[in-house]
């Protein structure tokens, strides 16, 4: 069984001060505002599994985790995270939009799989059509980096050198077809600019040898560029999401640098279950963990991760789907990136 996290949700204070109702309650009550339908499901009946599409470790494994944990103690039933890698998420993937709509399987949901619709060819699962989505888990944002001899020091005089470079500048990452990769031939295509692509195994050894000069640039995701940044060996030029990165209030974002308005390309993970699974279930497990990962110390946790917490409701995790399902497809096009 999932120990439950210590969370503590908004007004929770305020209620322990005026002898209302502890935490266990507190995320119980909010997480059954569809408490007769539920009720009368008996769900959940037993354990629930959430299948994390990526091995022990990475982003979607600890926010599956996360999730675990808040609806481990919501509901009072095991949320237990079941570990099944492979092609890209996709075997994972396909199990969860095969299982019984009956809310005792979820799956924790990568961007990877907003590509993975344009990047493989007659997937048997549709992401929009096959899932109810239920919350976004949280946001992994990218970092524009370059080796420290690059003669660019902002975003708007990288755009400029990759223009002006003879066949392109080279930027490495973690692999054909993952954010990194298109995320850069998104970026590079939207400024009228080319780059020479050069795969790695994993984001570590793209990082290495962004360090040792032998790739110009990376767009690469920020936990593994953080202490590299911090500590000289790559200049950050900016960040992919909206906002201003926290932990980096210095580092400008994309959008404001070169400027590009509304321009945002993220890792997310979120959790959906199989298409069919009634919306009492999906909105109360929503509901749950919106509340929690509202708080500053679910906030906090998500940050650990090196994610943004920004929880959705299920109509708008469904309308982000659609629109990250269509810009990857743009940038997998554009990028020539296939995999059979």
């Amino acid at each position: 069984m999932v120990e439950p996290d210590r969370f503590t949700p908004p007004g929770a204070g305020a209620l322990r001060r005026s002898g209302g109702v502890g935490r266990r309650a507190l995320l119980t009550a909010a997480g059954l505002l569809a408490a007769p339908a539920v009720r009368a499901q008996r769900w959940p009946a037993g354990p629930v599994r959430i299948v994390s599409t990526f091995t022990p470790g990475g982003a979607n494994d600890l926010l599956g985790r996360v999730a675990a944990q808040i609806l481990t103690t919501a509901f009072r039933q095991s949320f237990v995270v079941e570990n099944r890698p492979g092609a890209g998420g996709n075997l994972g993937m396909e199990a969860v939009a095969r299982a019984a709509p009956d809310g005792h399987t979820l799956v924790v949901a990568a961007g990877a799989a907003a590509i993975n619709q344009t990047l493989y060819r007659n997937l048997p699962f549709d992401l929009l059509h096959d899932f109810a989505p239920v919350t976004l888990l949280g946001v992994v944002p990218n970092v524009l980096a370059v080796h420290p001899s690059v003669p660019a020091r902002t975003a708007a005089e990288f755009v400029e050198l990759a223009r002006r470079s003879a066949g392109g500048i080279t930027y490495g990452s973690a692999g054909i077809g993952t954010i990194p990769h298109l995320a850069m031939a998104l970026f590079l295509r939207t400024v009228g600019a080319e780059g020479v692509h050069v795969p790695y195994r994993g984001s570590a050894p793209a990082v290495t040898d962004l360090v040792g000069g032998r790739v110009q640039a990376l767009f690469e995701n920020l936990p593994p560029l953080a202490q590299q940044i911090r500590a000289g060996g790559v200049r950050a030029l900016g960040i992919s999401t909206l906002a201003r990165h926290p932990d980096f209030p210095d580092l400008p974002t994309v959008a404001e640098a070169v400027p590009l308005p509304g321009f945002e390309v993220t890792a997310w993970q979120s959790l959906l279950a199989p298409r069919g699974t009634p919306p009492e279930i999906v909105e109360a497990m929503a509901t749950a963990i919106r509340l929690a990962l509202a708080g500053g110390e679910g906030q906090a946790r998500v940050a650990r991760i090196g994610a943004l917490a920004r929880p959705l409701a299920p109509a708008e995790l469904r309308a982000f789907l659609a629109t990250e399902v269509a810009k990857w497809a743009e940038a997998v096009r554009t990028s020539g990136a296939k995999v059979e």
